[in-house]
């Protein structure tokens, strides 16, 4: 069952951003790539939910919870829409973490990434079979005028003249 807060609840509610795998990992563990994962989990955020009241936060808004491509820590390179990133946890770890804040009064924001998935390439080829469930090519927009690396150069020059690398490549 899914509750939601009304917009006015909303209004109320002073929200504490938290990207899970940044959040309430092993303290003995320091992290020495903070270009992968580093060790956050649901249990971890669930373990600390009295310091984030005692901040005067009464919300939580967590990073994407879907399984991501290698390295995904931050959510944001979705590879399978309908699972858990086990490295945060299980589905369990998940409601339990939801049953957790709901219960301290803390309402729970999910982010979400509605324009994109992650990019998987094999031997420099993009691979779609493996992103689910838009596992083919037909979903996605050609990049074949994309520059070869079909990486933006200059967002924020670009960005004043309606960033046309943005527009144009698999981001």
């Amino acid at each position: 069952e899914v509750f939601s807060a009304s917009s006015d609840e909303w209004k109320g509610k002073i929200i504490y951003q938290v990207l899970t795998d940044r959040f309430g990992g092993p303290e003995t563990t320091p992290c020495d790539n903070l270009g992968y994962y580093c060790g956050g989990t649901f249990k971890g955020i669930q373990e600390n939910l009295d310091y984030i009241i005692g901040m005067g936060f009464n919300a939580i808004w967590i990073s994407p919870i879907v399984a991501n491509t290698p390295g995904g820590y931050h959510g944001y390179s979705a590879q399978d829409l309908f699972q858990i990133n086990s490295n945060f946890g299980s589905p369990s770890d998940f409601i339990n973490l939801v049953n957790a804040c709901h219960s301290a009064g803390i309402a729970v924001m999910l982010d979400v990434v509605a324009n994109h998935m992650g990019i998987v390439k094999v031997n420099g080829e993009y691979e779609y079979t493996s992103l689910v469930p838009f596992d083919d090519v037909t979903y996605y927009h050609s990049c074949s005028f994309c520059p070869s690396d079909c990486n933006i150069h200059d967002y924020y020059t670009n960005q004043s003249q309606n960033c046309v690398e943005c527009q144009d490549c698999q981001i």
